[in-house]
């Protein structure tokens, strides 16, 4: 018994190899199926991808021209804000004391010039009373009725009061000055009691209060620091989108290509922009270059977006239209020769434009409506062999490892 168990075992076991090999020897419909597409004409869009923080246009820290204590704030974040409009009102005693200060040296000044011009006057009244004086003592003498040396005093005295009157027109002169300097001392002191109410100056939103009640502000123009920021305001009605753009891709970016943007706040929706500039200088970190490329926001909706919001970009670098379109993967190359394998296993010389990394264009080679082999298929008609087969490889580089 154990012996006819161990014959009839060993006999289905061969015929199970059997089986396997005839399966392994025979032709499988799946090797004699072709496996072609047909190259039809369509349309290709050629994008350049890109990542940025969404920015209003136009975003200023508003400072203060003084420094001071601040006593009053009269905005919040949110609110809209327009032109001249007060925000922060700072102590102004200290500034108020230097206006009358001031004020009190104008009028003194002007006191001083007041008394410059009447020593003028006095000098030109003693000055034309000399000369008369002297003009009469040269008659006199002329006459013999009056002695050499009045003459000369007389002279002397004349003299006298032509260079007191150059005198007092300097000393007036002086005074003049004076009065101005202190004028604009005034004007200065103004100004400074003023600047401790801070308006705004753009019309826009209010992003962020950086003080409060009893803060001290350093001045924006004294300070070395910079001075403090009071608040930031923006204007939201002009958002850009600020990305960086990948120097292989640099090329094929100009202004005014659209631009599809992407939140993640609002993932089932797309926004529209427009390129705006695209940086000349690039910038280098860790061993890779990228350029600034700026976004004007153009979509109706773009209300709903907020500054700082992170977004991905695609910008529309050219638009193809009824042009004849394969897969990438379908084209196969020797050296720098570009080709696809027809059906019937002619090989095709192509050449190639742009591609949005599926499909790609042909611009010459193909016209359209024709069977080609697909990635993975192969020729019905056998147009090569398995060795042209191994050296054909798909379009691109070869792997890594292998020339």
């Amino acid at each position: 018994m154990k012996r006819k168990l161990i014959v009839i075992v060993t006999a289905l076991v061969l015929s199970a190899g059997v089986v396997v090999l005839y399966l392994a020897l025979r032709p499988s419909e799946a090797s004699e199926d072709v496996g072609t597409v047909t190259v039809h004409r369509g349309k290709l869009v050629e994008l350049a991808s890109a990542t940025g923080t969404v920015e209003p246009h136009v975003q200023v820290e508003v400072k203060s021209r003084q420094s001071g204590e601040v006593i009053e704030v009269l905005v919040s974040e949110g609110d809209h804000v327009v032109p001249g409009q007060l925000l922060v009102r700072l102590d102004p005693v200290d500034a108020e004391r230097a206006v009358r200060e001031a004020k009190v040296a104008l009028a003194r000044a002007r006191a001083e010039l007041a008394q410059s011009r009447a020593s003028l006057d006095v000098a030109e009244a003693e000055s034309s009373e000399a000369v008369a004086k002297s003009d009469i003592r040269n008659r006199g003498a002329e006459l013999g009725l009056v002695s050499t040396e009045d003459q000369r005093s007389a002279a002397s005295s004349a003299k006298v009061a032509t260079a007191n009157i150059t005198l007092r027109q300097a000393q007036l002169q002086s005074a003049q000055a004076a009065v101005e300097t202190a004028r604009l001392a005034v004007e200065e002191s103004d100004r400074r009691l003023a600047e401790m109410e801070i308006k705004a100056s753009i019309a826009g939103t209010v992003l962020a209060v950086d003080v409060e009640r009893g803060s001290i502000v350093a001045s924006g123009i004294t300070a070395v620091s910079g001075g403090s920021t009071l608040m930031t305001i923006a204007d939201l009605s002009d958002l850009r989108v600020v990305g960086d753009l990948d120097e292989a891709q640099v090329g094929r970016v100009q202004a005014d290509q659209d631009v599809t943007i992407r939140v993640d706040a609002y993932p089932t929706r797309t926004f529209t922009g427009r390129v705006y500039r695209v940086s000349p200088l690039g910038e280098e970190e860790s061993n890779i270059v990228t350029f600034d490329v700026e976004i004007m926001v153009t979509d109706p909706d773009a209300n709903l977006l907020r500054s700082g919001m992170s977004a991905d970009l695609e910008i529309v670098t050219a638009r193809y239209d009824d042009v004849p379109l394969i897969p990438v993967t379908a084209i196969k190359g020797q050296g720098k020769r570009r080709f696809v394998e027809l059906a019937n296993g002619e090989q095709r010389p192509i050449k190639t434009g742009p591609t949005d990394g599926v499909k790609m264009v042909v611009l010459e080679g193909l016209s359209g409506g024709e069977e080609i082999v697909g990635p993975g298929g192969r020729s019905k008609g056998g147009g090569h062999g398995d060795r042209d087969h191994k050296r054909m490889m798909p379009f691109g580089p070869p792997p890594r490892g292998k020339r």
